[in-house]
C-alpha cells in the first residue's frame, strides 16, 4: 500500500478534506487505507469511499467544534 488511491484521494480533494486528512495519524490513515483496498468489488471499493468520506468529514466537524470550545474568549 505505498501508493495512494486516486480514488480515494479525488474523493477527499471534492469533499475538502484532503489536508484534514493528511494530518490525522499513520494509523487512523492506514486504517481507511486498508479498508478500502481490500474491496474485492468496484462497487463495494465506491460505496467504501463514499462511507470513508463521510466518516471523515464527521470527524472533522467534530474536532472543529472540539477546537472552538477550547478556544478562550478574546485570544
Amino acid at each position: 500500500m505505498n501508493v495512494f488511491p486516486k480514488d480515494f484521494a479525488a474523493a477527499l480533494k471534492a469533499g475538502g478534506l484532503d489536508e484534514f486528512f493528511a494530518g490525522c495519524t499513520h494509523a487512523h490513515r492506514r486504517e481507511y487505507l486498508k479498508w478500502i483496498e481490500e474491496a474485492k468489488l468496484p462497487e463495494t471499493r465506491k460505496r467504501r469511499i463514499a462511507q470513508a468520506v463521510k466518516m471523515i468529514a464527521a470527524k472533522s466537524v467534530r474536532e472543529a467544534a472540539r477546537s472552538n470550545k477550547l478556544k478562550k474568549p478574546g485570544g
